[in-house]
């Protein structure tokens, strides 16, 4: 298999799934990063290949995939290197995957992501600053959303439909986000799922003898895919300290700290950090092409030059 792209925002905690499975699996995929701060998931050519305007999305030639959890299955399925995902789903470590794997994805990290960012009060520890820039936007979200949606269901009317979902979505996304008491209790609801995975590790070490066990035992799978970028949200937004320390579940403490050792955790983990580079290349894209090619060879130097000076 060698057609794959893969459309996707790096900071998208939907899309850093996808980007983990296709990391875990060694798969050779195209990078195709959709600027949703600056709407390019609204465009109509996007739109017609899924039409609910988000990312994740997944092509294999004219084959078409969206949603990650369906991007999972389908590159866990065929691209035939790495370590299987998804265990047959009528074993036993099958059946605790596909368990652990609807536990985490019920956890409502939208409303966790941006309540959080609109009463930042309730992060323990500071959000990431990439985070706090979020909150001048998020006032204006609504209403930039459904002007910018609007026009474009005027003028592309094949897609009104979608487009008119897309603004009723988003106004009701924002409802829930303002909504302090909702967030809280959602904050709240996550004490019960990281109280899950703390003894679901347990178990594991007692009853497999492994010391530094994944959800499953040693291998790494779609459950794991799940939480490891739950935590990563959860530790952007400064809530680490409050869901796990080494006094407070250590033995998820244990297990985020081993997910930086992990190759495609930091590979997804980089590409995040990138973003600033690629608004500014973006930006600068717009204005010349030809001093972005300047810049892209410089810092390709640098990069180089780092490496190699690397201690």
């Amino acid at each position: 298999m060698s057609d794959l792209t893969l459309y996707y925002f790096p900071a998208s905690y939907y899309s850093q799934r996808a980007l983990l499975a296709l990391y875990e699996k060694n798969a050779k995929f195209k990078h195709k990063v959709v600027f949703i701060h600056s709407g390019d998931q609204n465009d109509p050519t996007y739109m017609r290949m899924n039409p609910a305007g988000q990312v994740p999305v997944l092509t294999d030639g004219k084959k078409v995939i969206i949603e990650s959890d369906a991007v999972i299955r389908y590159v866990d399925e065929n691209v035939h290197t790495g370590s299987t995902l998804i265990p047959d789903e009528s074993s036993l470590v099958g059946k605790e995957v596909t368990r652990l794997w609807k536990l985490i994805n019920a956890v409502k990290v939208e409303i966790v992501t941006f309540g959080v960012v609109n009463f930042q009060d309730l992060s323990k520890s500071g959000l990431h600053p990439m985070a706090q820039g979020m909150k001048g936007s998020l006032g204006k979200r609504y209403d930039e959303i459904k002007k910018n949606i609007t026009a474009l269901a005027d003028k592309y009317p094949d897609l009104r439909d979608a487009y008119n979902v897309k603004i009723e979505s988003a106004f009701n996304f924002q409802q829930n986000y303002q909504n302090r008491e909702l967030v809280v209790q959602v904050l709240n609801d996550l004490e019960k799922t990281f109280d899950e995975m703390e003894r679901t590790l347990k178990k594991v070490i007692e009853e497999q003898g492994v010391s530094d066990p994944w959800l499953v035992g040693p291998r790494f799978t779609a459950a794991d895919i799940a939480l490891t970028t739950l935590l990563d949200r959860i530790s952007f937004l400064g809530l680490a300290e409050r869901y796990f320390t080494p006094e407070v579940r250590p033995l998820l403490y244990s297990y985020f700290k081993r997910l930086g050792t992990r190759k495609s955790v930091q590979q997804v983990r980089a590409g995040i950090a990138g973003i600033p580079r690629l608004f500014i290349l973006r930006k600068l894209k717009k204005s010349s092409p030809f001093v972005v090619g300047a810049l892209a060879v410089g810092i390709a130097a640098a990069v180089a030059y780092n490496i190699v000076n690397k201690k």
